[in-house]
């Protein structure tokens, strides 16, 4: 069973309440002499979970998911609740943030981290292979 968010494939711990998902619509839009808006939607609608949110990651659970948003682009297997499914998209990260909770008592290297977040955005791709529509169907 496929876990509420994987990355690159690799299903990742279940994210705390308090995230938000954005649908953005792009529109390339103005106003006529009458000043009625004259528009249309440029693209396909994206995406944005914005504030992913763990209450508290161990350092190993917060790296591993770093690790995985390590380069600048990756998939992530998210909700889409316009088509209540499940899609793989291709993304990108925000600003990570954390705060270190407990340290090594050798080291002094953080061994647990509180109020883990990050936000990961659409690409917007639209092309053929296997970013079609930036979505792969899942079924």
């Amino acid at each position: 069973m496929a876990n509420f968010l994987e990355i690159n494939g690799v299903p990742v711990k279940c994210p705390s309440y308090g995230m938000n998902i954005v649908i953005s619509t792009a529109v390339n839009s103005g106003r006529n002499a009458q000043a009625e808006v004259i528009g249309e939607r440029v693209g396909r609608d994206v995406m944005k979970y914005d504030s992913l949110k763990w209450t508290f990651l161990t350092a190993a659970e917060w790296s591993q998911i770093l690790t995985l948003m390590e380069n600048f682009f990756f998939t992530a297997r998210v909700f889409d609740m316009m088509h209540n499914q499940f899609v793989t998209l291709k993304m990108y990260r925000g600003d990570i943030k954390a705060t270190p909770y407990f340290l090594d008592p050798n080291s002094k290297a953080p061994t647990h981290y509180k109020d883990c977040q990050v936000n990961i955005i659409d690409c917007g791709i639209i092309g053929e292979g296997l970013w079609k529509a930036n979505v792969v169907e899942e079924g």
